[in-house]
């Protein structure tokens, strides 16, 4: 009696997991984040990436220090930090002027049309940090167990749901017949309070067989001069250029 008593549990179980109403899976995550309201609320987001000392199996895994300043909902700067050789790395992006420019090792690159990537990540830093802006509001298309998958700009991303209903994992595969095939996952840990929303203290992106974990501190809503976006600034200048001058 016992033993289909258990049965009966796990069949329940399982189909209330399939059951689940996706909407209202995304609008608890969403309260778990801060709330539309505050969600809506930010304008520009600084992100700043530290190495983290992980090691396992010997190997070290961190990645390079780096600074992003997504200014929504279609621009964004990136520096990475000294690599192999101390070369620094940054990219500029205007979505809406599709202009994007690179400088690397202090050598600037003439303006060029984004790329599939730079292009992906317009949706990308939204999805991976606020999950919702006032420009990207995420379809809830099914839900199963823990996972939660939705679609925005084109992508579809698989939310992997912890116990208080925030994501620590996002998962979007490659689109099909996309050239490069390009799909992004991250791992998202240390969920903290920063101005009203719960952001991931640690980040781990994954790549293939390579994984680059930082810890991550960010600035809400962070002053910039907007003449950034019009050219490619000096790096001379330190990794955070956009600052207001």
């Amino acid at each position: 009696m016992m033993k289909h008593l258990a049965i009966a549990a796990v069949v329940t179980g399982f189909a209330a997991a399939h059951a689940a109403d996706p909407q209202e899976v995304w609008e608890r995550t969403i309260e778990a984040k801060g709330g539309r309201e505050r969600l809506r609320s930010v304008h520009s987001l600084a992100i700043f990436m530290k190495p983290a000392e992980v090691k396992a199996a010997g190997a070290d895994f961190r990645g390079r220090a780096a600074n992003w300043l997504c200014v929504f909902p279609d621009r964004y700067f990136e520096f990475d930090g000294a690599g192999v050789g101390g070369s620094q790395r940054a990219t500029v992006v205007d979505g809406t002027a599709d202009r994007a420019a690179t400088d690397a090792t202090g050598i600037p690159r003439n303006a060029r049309h984004l790329s599939a990537s730079e292009r992906d990540r317009l949706a990308l830093n939204q999805i991976v940090f606020l999950l919702e802006s006032a420009w990207l509001q995420p379809k809830a298309i099914e839900v199963r167990h823990n996972v939660l998958t939705v679609e925005a700009a084109g992508r579809t991303y698989k939310l992997f749901l912890d116990h208080a209903n925030l994501p620590e994992r996002i998962l979007s595969p490659a689109v099909p017949g996309q050239t490069p095939k390009i799909a992004y996952d991250y791992r998202l840990q240390h969920y903290r309070d920063f101005q009203g929303l719960q952001l991931p203290a640690r980040v781990v992106r994954i790549e293939g067989i390579r994984e680059a974990v930082w810890d991550v501190d960010y600035e809400i809503d962070a002053k910039y001069n907007p003449k950034l976006f019009e050219r490619m600034p000096d790096l001379a200048n330190g990794p955070e250029p956009w600052r207001m001058r």
